[in-house]
């Protein structure tokens, strides 16, 4: 009986830290600096300041694991585990790709997250064509339409997938969901301090932007800037989205500097004359930053 309630914890454990659809493992043990002054020291020194343009999810913002798992209801998720041994998020991020296969939904751009490309549907969500309330009725009438073809296991496993999709896309919960990532937050602090010009460049539906408005306005407060997908009809990494940020903010691209989780996004970027990072480990970003002559 011990052994097994060492397993039921275990599970339940392994789930909570795998099961986001777009988690990333980043260790974020100090806290947030307080929101500094910054009146007198923009206008410190005379050398010219790289522009530093962000990325909201996954870069400056993460799921709130705990808070994602609660609201699922840890027993549902352990028993899961159990009965499947799979990744509730991987399995949701199988279905979703299988639904990008549809001919009503083969995306315009190509959007993935961990390699699976994302429906048109959750294109269009970020691209500001759609709302919440509209993609979660596509879904719901895709995964009829998946249990048909047998791609799911079994009927708790549809439930799940159901479970997770609709709480991803109510408004509702969006602000609970999400929290910021600390050394990030601390690094654009930094950066601000020393006098770059800050933009946040994000593919974001406008429930979301709006939760994160009203419940982190000192972080958004932070940038000079904001562009943002559902805003302007326009998505990453379609090269007319970063057109619109540079023209807009009367921005030259040698001297920016982009920090985004997807290689295709930099690329672009980079193809247009910025240089670029890739978001993954925040030491290697700070790395990469010093390396451009960014003194943090």
């Amino acid at each position: 009986m011990q052994l097994y309630r060492y397993l039921y914890i275990s599970l339940i454990l392994i789930v909570i830290c795998n099961m986001t659809i777009t988690s990333r493992k980043i260790q974020n043990q100090d806290t947030v600096l307080p929101t500094p002054n910054l009146s007198h020291k923009a206008s410190e020194g005379t050398q010219k300041k790289h522009t530093i343009i962000i990325d909201l999810t996954n870069v400056l913002f993460k799921e709130n694991h705990n808070e994602f798992a609660k609201k699922l209801g840890y027993g549902t998720l352990a028993s899961y585990a159990i009965t499947h041994w799979k990744s509730p998020g991987h399995r949701c991020l199988d279905m979703l790709a299988e639904i990008s296969k549809e001919q009503s939904q083969t995306p315009h751009v190509t959007i993935t997250l961990k390699g699976r490309q994302m429906p048109k549907c959750i294109v269009e969500l970020q691209q500001g064509v759609k709302n919440c309330s509209h993609v979660q009725s596509e879904i719901n009438q895709c995964v009829a339409t998946l249990d048909k073809t047998k791609f799911f296991s079994s009927d708790k496993e549809k439930n799940l997938m159901l479970a997770i999709m609709n709480l991803i896309l109510d408004p509702s919960t969006l602000a609970s969901m999400i929290e910021p990532i600390k050394q990030t937050v601390q690094l654009v602090q930094k950066l601000k301090i020393a006098g770059h010009p800050l933009y946040l460049f994000a593919n974001v539906p406008e429930e979301l932007y709006s939760s994160i408005q009203i419940t982190y306005p000192d972080i958004i407060k932070l940038f000079n800037g904001v562009v943002i997908s559902s805003h302007i009809k326009q998505v990453k990494p379609e090269q007319s989205m970063f057109e619109h940020l540079l023209t807009t903010h009367n921005l030259n691209p040698c001297d920016c500097i982009i920090i985004d989780d997807l290689d295709a996004t930099v690329a672009v970027a980079q193809k247009l004359g910025m240089n670029g990072i890739v978001y993954d480990k925040i030491s290697h970003v700070t790395n990469k930053l010093r390396k451009c002559g960014i003194k943090i």
